[in-house]
């Protein structure tokens, strides 16, 4: 590889910095275009308005690339996001390697695919961030069948390169279309750099919990769930809401699911929260409770703990054996009974039991990065991914 050209590596992804309500597909890139961008030429292309929202950015530059950070942006219009839009992404950046941050996303996934030679001529490398789980599946199936079965007939993914963001998900993928072993790979989502810990201005008293879940208000979130069982516990019960308004629909059940909550137990929708300002606003909270459907990361689970907090999951996201760690559970989404224990346990501590538990915390998160986040794991895999090309190409030519 010549040391004095950076690869370029052409990035497509529907939604990204400044926008934020889309979560953690957002910070994973991000967070990857800030500690590679010395090495590869990222340049991404992206809508040019958050998710939800039928306004531009403010302070973009729609049609042309503008510098942001360690990338290159193209924010892309409505009327843009067409066949001959990707071809022209292609030739405007002659990248060395298409990396695609979806599996179903037709504008900034399928069409990409399709245009670009499904990876024969520029090698594609396409991670699915959780849209394999059987959670997300769960949602719109027919239609998501019926692609898988047009994907095999069509053997349009045979020469693509898979990122899996865990183990699970590399397992998915695997069983879903059996790529050569050469060709998936494994690298985890790189989280924030560590938070400063806040001090926390009032003790935990016994028989009272504050709780909260920040994610989208969407089905594969299980917002209705949460709702559900914190309205079953006894005592003072506040329950915070923060998120943007991905599904009105779903919304709409959750409302209902908070009338039936008893008065004891106060659930509030708080409205979007920006992400710079999470960590402040999670040190307010006693415990995070998300049953989410799936996830193939679950940048919310991590900042939780970083900010001290232990969290009550599903056991349907990378993070495992938590309750041994002594840093939360995680549990079976049709065991309800389970996650209420769960709450009632740490509704009863008083400020030194939950002392032990927020060092816990903080423990395992050190412990975890140490672990885990491995940028030779993302060089590696971007590296291979570009010399497919080379190798390719000298088969061609011998």
């Amino acid at each position: 590889m010549n040391v004095l050209h950076k690869p370029i590596i052409l990035i497509f992804t529907h939604y990204y910095l400044p926008g934020y309500k889309a979560g953690g597909p957002i910070r994973s890139l991000a967070n990857l275009v800030s500690a590679l961008g010395s090495t590869y030429d990222f340049r991404i292309v992206c809508f040019d308005r958050d998710l939800g929202s039928d306004q531009s950015y403010s302070n973009i530059k729609i049609g042309q690339w503008q510098k942001q950070g360690n990338a290159m942006i193209r924010y892309a219009s409505l009327h843009e996001l067409g066949f001959s839009f990707c071809r022209k992404m292609l030739l405007d950046t002659k990248p060395d390697m298409i990396y695609l941050n979806s599996l179903f996303d037709r504008a900034f996934s399928m069409k990409p695919v399709l245009v670009l030679g499904r990876g024969r001529d520029t090698p594609i490398l396409l991670t699915p961030r959780g849209e394999l789980s059987a959670g997300a599946l769960s949602l719109k199936p027919l239609r998501k069948r019926l692609f898988f079965s047009v994907a095999r007939a069509t053997r349009l993914y045979n020469n693509v390169h898979w990122h899996g963001c865990s183990k699970p998900e590399a397992e998915l993928i695997q069983g879903r279309f059996s790529p050569e072993l050469s060709k998936i790979f494994l690298a985890s989502d790189l989280p924030e750099a560590n938070q400063v810990i806040l001090q926390r201005t009032t003790a935990k008293q016994p028989g009272k919990l504050r709780i909260v879940l920040a994610a989208r208000i969407s089905p594969v979130k299980n917002m209705l769930a949460a709702i559900r069982i914190a309205g079953q516990l006894k005592g003072a019960v506040e329950f915070d809401l923060w998120g943007p308004l991905e599904d009105k629909d779903y919304w709409i059940d959750c409302q209902r699911q908070i009338g039936l909550c008893p008065p004891n137990v106060t659930v509030r929708y708080l409205g979007e929260i920006a992400h710079e300002k999470l960590h402040a606003l999670l040190h307010g909270y006693d415990v995070m409770l998300l049953p989410t459907l799936g996830e193939n990361f679950g940048h919310a689970i991590i900042e939780a703990l970083d900010a001290s907090l232990p969290v009550v999951i599903s056991d349907r996201t990378p993070w495992r054996k938590l309750e041994q760690a002594g840093v939360g559970f995680d549990l079976p989404l049709e065991d309800e009974v389970a996650f209420l224990r769960a709450l009632v346990k740490y509704q009863a501590m008083n400020e030194s039991d939950m002392v032990l538990v927020r060092d816990a915390c903080q423990r395992y998160v050190v412990e975890w990065r140490k672990s885990n986040t491995d940028l030779d794991d993302y060089r590696k895999m971007f590296n291979s991914v570009i010399a497919s090309r080379q190798a390719a190409s000298a088969v061609l030519h011998s």
